[in-house]
This record gives structure tokens, C-alpha cells and sequence, in this order.
């Protein structure tokens, strides 16, 4: 039971860093009215604009430009197989496909998440909108 709690503690503590880091960026338009791939347009535009943000892949750091532009290639590439959203996040935007390395973003103050964890609580926001 401890274990539960300590999981589900995790989990909100989580949320809460990743809301903290990425409060500055917005999305104006209705989820209602998003199809999934303007939900992948959409995590792709807020990842190019986490301004001092570093991304991680395969050990090298990047810009947020330089990370939005390689997950826009990667969409490119794999659009077709992708259904969802949220297959992007899993399939294409969390990991290298040549390492399978997790794909991180430090922002300014040190705090690190992956990849997977920013993207999925901004498409479950982008979701929740009216």
C-alpha cells in the first residue's frame, strides 16, 4: 500500500515540476478542434518554444529549435504509421530510435524530466481544453 502512495506521490510531484517548467507556453486553440496531427503540430510548436530549455538525445545537448526541428523530421518520416497524439509522444518524440535512449529536457534552474513526461501532461492539458 506504501508503495501505491509513494508511486501516486511521484506521479503529482512529477505533473507539478513539469506544469512549473512550462507554464510560460500556451495553446489557444479548443482540443475540440484539433485533429491528432494538429495535436502533434501543437507539442511540437511548444517543445520550439521552451526557451532555455536543453534537450538530451543520445548524450548530446540541443536548442529547443534544434529539438522541435528533429521531432518535426521524425513526424515527417513516421506520420503514417503514427495514429494519435499520443503515439507520437511514445513512439517518435521519448526515445532514440537507433539507442532507444530517453530523449530529456533540463531547464534553467537543473531540474531535468524526459521528454515523455513533458509532453504527455502538455497533450493531456491540450485535451482537457473546452
Amino acid at each position: 500500500m506504501l508503495g501505491v502512495l509513494l508511486v501516486a506521490g511521484l506521479g503529482a510531484v512529477q505533473k507539478s515540476m513539469v506544469q512549473h517548467h512550462t507554464s510560460h507556453v500556451s495553446s489557444s486553440v479548443s482540443s475540440a478542434s484539433l485533429s491528432e496531427a494538429d495535436k502533434v503540430e501543437r507539442l511540437i510548436e511548444f517543445v520550439r518554444d521552451m526557451k532555455g530549455a536543453t534537450f538530451i538525445r543520445n548524450g548530446f545537448e540541443h536548442t529547443a529549435q534544434e529539438a522541435a526541428d528533429h521531432l518535426q523530421s521524425k513526424w515527417r518520416k513516421h506520420r503514417k504509421k503514427v495514429k494519435s497524439a499520443k503515439g507520437f509522444v511514445e513512439e517518435l518524440a521519448s526515445r532514440s530510435g537507433l539507442t532507444g535512449i530517453a530523449y530529456r529536457i533540463r531547464f534553467q534552474d537543473g531540474t531535468t524530466l524526459t521528454t515523455n513526461q513533458v509532453l504527455t501532461q502538455e497533450l493531456e492539458r491540450l485535451e482537457e481544453q473546452p
